[in-house]
């Protein structure tokens, strides 16, 4: 009689690992990508997005979130939505070669309320991701530079709720 235990893996999580894996080569091979086109509920996303408005809605700062953790953009134009600049551009770019918030792995949404205060404003960041707790909290987005922008306080937050390895001064 075999008493060896058997060692079985399920097809979700070969295309998981191998997803992860696909990820993090594009990543770090240096590959140039074509524009990032992303769907989103309000439509395809600019290369170039930013928001500009005086009063964003919802959408607008969920959009914010989307360009920052599902698409490849550029580093100038993701250092355009945060709040840090080239300097913070690290964090968007890890969370996204890891696809910590978007398909296949996981997923992200902006709820309300949504206040806003002069150039301040909140909203609540819904995501999460296979294998880790669901995240919920409140995050902030400047107006700076006559676009809006995901805080530094925010952005470090979310390293340490994901438990990322990166440096954050804030």
């Amino acid at each position: 009689m075999n008493t060896h235990p058997a060692i079985t893996t399920s097809t979700a999580a070969v295309a998981i690992l191998t997803a992860t894996a696909a990820t993090a080569l594009v990543g770090t091979t240096g590959v140039a990508s074509a524009a990032p086109t992303v769907r989103t509920p309000s439509g395809t996303l600019p290369a170039d997005y930013r928001v500009t408005s005086a009063t964003p809605s919802l959408t607008d700062l969920g959009n914010i979130v989307t360009f920052l953790v599902a698409t490849n953009a550029s580093d100038k134009a993701k250092a355009a939505n945060v709040e840090g600049g080239m300097n913070a551009v690290v964090v968007p770019k890890t969370v996204y070669r890891l696809g910590l918030f978007r398909p296949p792995l996981g997923w992200h949404n902006l709820t309300g309320p949504l206040r806003q205060q002069g150039n301040s404003a909140t909203a609540t960041l819904n995501s999460g991701s296979s294998g880790r707790p669901t995240i919920r909290m409140t995050i902030e987005f400047k107006k700076l530079d006559g676009n809006w922008k995901l805080s530094a306080t925010s952005l470090c937050s979310g390293v340490k709720a994901v438990g990322l390895n990166i440096y954050c001064n804030r």
